[in-house]
């Protein structure tokens, strides 16, 4: 009988039945936390998963339904392996949304009658409410031609369309386009009218220097006498390109983007005017009328040709102008009228305007207009049929001068004048973006003549009007141009302009190293050693440059 009391009474098992009883329920609860901290990790990935496919098809604006779908699928799937993933998508109003579901396998579930747990996320994404102005400089050199200029036109015609494709409002995106080679063409609608009598009927954009009051130095003609009344005299109109502005002190004029102030002379842009040559066909391209015996640029300075009949003989450029038919004395005209009308007088010169064959790749008439053979720039705008139906009339011609790409391009984007179509520096609703290609190293043209080049847009090397250098070689002169190029992205970065660079087919190493630099970061250089590169690089900064937000 006690045995059985002390058996009756002994409570030293207790704690074993009662753990053996709550670990059942212990067990099933921590295999639920496990289900639980697997499901979330598994959602947690697939609304990843979902975030990335929504941004991919917003990306690519208005496409098919199938498109969209296939888009999504191929992100869930091969980026994040849930290829088992339920996807469906919906596009409205601009929005995309992405549904995404999986059944996620359960540890402990089955306990509960559960093998599984489905999970499903959304997510939505639009094109972020931002205005787009970019500006499309492209390398339109001689060494563009053939396959790689039609390469360039197909990639740059098809970044514009998908970029229009998006269906962003009507003002949200612009483009400009700037060719370049070694000028670029402004557009001569913005030059003078000048009647037979030679007076101006309508005047000059006001940031061109019609009157000829820039200091600018120039071989061929004497100070003050104005461009556009030659042109007028020689039955030739300004084809539109203007030349290099020359820095004053602390005024970068050619590497900055200063804005143009009549009060200020040298911030004017100074029309483009080729000289007439030697005749000597195998040292200068462009000899379009005799000399004559007349002195000639980069010759006979220092002449005092004139000076017992009162004639201004203090340049020797005034005794050149022989050579355009200047009869009688000349003097320095006091205003744009007397300077119209006095060449007028002149007596009618016989140019040959034939083409020229001193370059193997370049065959254009010589003349007052030789080097400008290239599509005028087109401002900002919405019309991206005239974007599209410029980039298809491109030639390949010239040769390459990147400071005035990358200065022209700048200013299609600004709201400063010549071109003020850009949105106002300070508003940041706006991206302001810079693509630029080239093909080429910076070439001045360097030619072993008196002047020492071709006609840049700094005039011949003898006008020192590249860091001063009168001689100097292929190198000195690339060098400066490099330096100059630089210095001109820099600040307009510094402006907010964001760049991106597109080495095309060069191997130059100081090149790739200079667009680089050039470039807003190192991911907005692109070198393609390919011209077949060109339509994926383009593809890649229209992604860059689109930016996109999730809204859910």
């Amino acid at each position: 009988m006690g045995r059985l009391n002390h058996i009756l009474t002994d409570t030293s098992g207790n704690f074993g039945m009662a753990f053996a009883i709550l670990a059942v329920p212990a067990m099933l609860a921590g295999g639920l936390a496990v289900d639980y901290v697997g499901l979330s990790v598994q959602r947690s990935e697939l609304q990843n998963a979902a975030d990335a496919a929504v941004l991919a098809v917003a990306g690519e604006g208005k496409i098919t339904q199938d498109k969209a779908l296939a888009i999504a699928q191929q992100t869930v799937a091969g980026n994040y392996g849930f290829s088992a993933a339920q996807v469906s998508v919906s596009m409205t109003n601009g929005v995309a949304a992405v549904q995404a579901g999986i059944d996620v396998p359960l540890v402990f579930g089955g306990f509960m009658g559960r093998k599984s747990m489905p999970v499903n996320v959304d997510a939505e994404a639009t094109v972020a409410y931002t205005k787009y102005e970019i500006a499309l400089v492209l390398d339109t050199t001689g060494s563009m031609a053939g396959g790689k200029l039609v390469s360039l036109q197909n990639a740059v015609i098809g970044l514009v369309t998908d970029m229009a494709a998006l269906g962003l409002e009507k003002e949200q995106l612009k483009f400009a386009l700037v060719p370049y080679a070694g000028f670029v063409n402004v557009g001569a609608d913005h030059g003078p009218e000048i009647n037979g009598a030679g007076k101006v009927t309508k005047a000059a954009a006001r940031w061109l220097d019609q009157d000829a009051e820039a200091p600018i130095p120039q071989s061929d003609l004497p100070p003050g006498f104005s461009r556009f009344a030659m042109f007028k005299h020689l039955g030739v109109k300004w084809p539109g390109c203007v030349e290099t502005r020359v820095p004053n002190g602390k005024k970068h004029y050619d590497v900055s983007d200063i804005a143009p102030d009549a009060a200020d002379k040298q911030s004017l842009f100074v029309p483009f005017f080729a000289p007439d040559e030697p005749d000597d066909p195998w040292s200068y391209p462009n000899s379009y009328l005799p000399d004559a015996g007349v002195p000639i640029a980069g010759k006979g300075k220092g002449a005092k040709s004139g000076a017992d009949n009162g004639e201004d003989a203090s340049d020797p450029s005034v005794q050149r102008l022989e050579r355009y038919g200047k009869t009688g004395t000349y003097k320095k005209p006091k205003n744009a009228e007397d300077a119209m009308a006095l060449v007028m007088k002149w007596s009618k010169p016989k140019p040959d305007f034939s083409p020229s064959k001193f370059y193997s790749n370049k065959s254009d008439p010589k003349g007052p207009g030789f080097g400008c053979e290239i599509e005028p720039v087109v401002p900002l705008t919405t019309d991206f049929a005239t974007v599209t139906s410029t980039v298809k009339k491109l030639k390949a011609n010239g040769s390459t001068n990147m400071l005035e790409g990358v200065m022209w391009g700048w200013r299609a984007l600004s709201s400063r004048e010549p071109f003020s179509d850009g949105a106002d520096e300070s508003d940041s609703s706006v991206e302001k973006i810079m693509i630029f290609l080239t093909d080429g190293q910076n070439s001045f043209g360097n030619l072993n003549n008196d002047l020492g080049s071709g006609y840049t847009s700094m005039g011949y090397l003898v006008d020192g009007r590249l860091d001063n250098l009168t001689s100097a070689s292929t190198g000195q002169t690339n060098d400066a141009l490099d330096s100059k190029t630089l210095s001109a992205c820099t600040n307009a970065k510094k402006d907010g302009i964001e760049i991106y660079t597109i080495r095309l087919e060069e191997p130059d190493v100081s090149t790739g190293t200079l667009l680089a630099e050039c470039a807003t970061t190192k991911a907005h250089f692109f070198d393609a050693p390919s011209r077949t590169q060109l339509a994926p690089i383009f593809e890649t900064i229209r992604k860059g440059v689109v930016k996109l937000r999730l809204t859910s």
